[in-house]
């Protein structure tokens, strides 16, 4: 028994060192399992509020879109009935008679 206790000992000592660095290293797996989820989490949460942004932006740049094609054609709607008025206007003798006294009169008055 005196040859095999060396080897009893060692084999002890062995089994105790494998044993606590197994518990170590399922202690640091679980601490850094928990430490990649709350990563993900906040990674998650930061791609979610970039999404938010990104969708307000989208919004706020298709309202100005609509606004800015509203007005367009508000703008273009009064400038052909203007043009309307006016070439109908001018058809009739009396508006033209009176077109033409003006500039005549226009004109007598810059060559003073």
């Amino acid at each position: 028994m005196s040859t095999y206790l060396p080897y009893i000992v060692s084999v002890i000592c062995s089994a105790i060192a494998g044993f606590t660095s197994y518990v170590v290293a399922r202690k640091q797996a679980k601490a850094d399992m928990q430490k990649l989820e709350k990563q993900y989490e906040l990674d998650l949460e930061s791609e979610r509020e970039k999404f938010a942004m990104e969708k307000e932006k989208m919004e706020i740049e298709h309202h100005y879109q609509l606004e800015l094609l509203q007005k367009e054609s508000e703008n273009s709607l009064g400038a052909s009935v203007t043009n309307t008025l006016i070439s109908e206007a001018m058809k009739m003798p009396e508006v033209r008679k009176q077109f033409t006294q003006g500039v005549k009169n226009g004109n007598k008055r810059k060559k003073r």
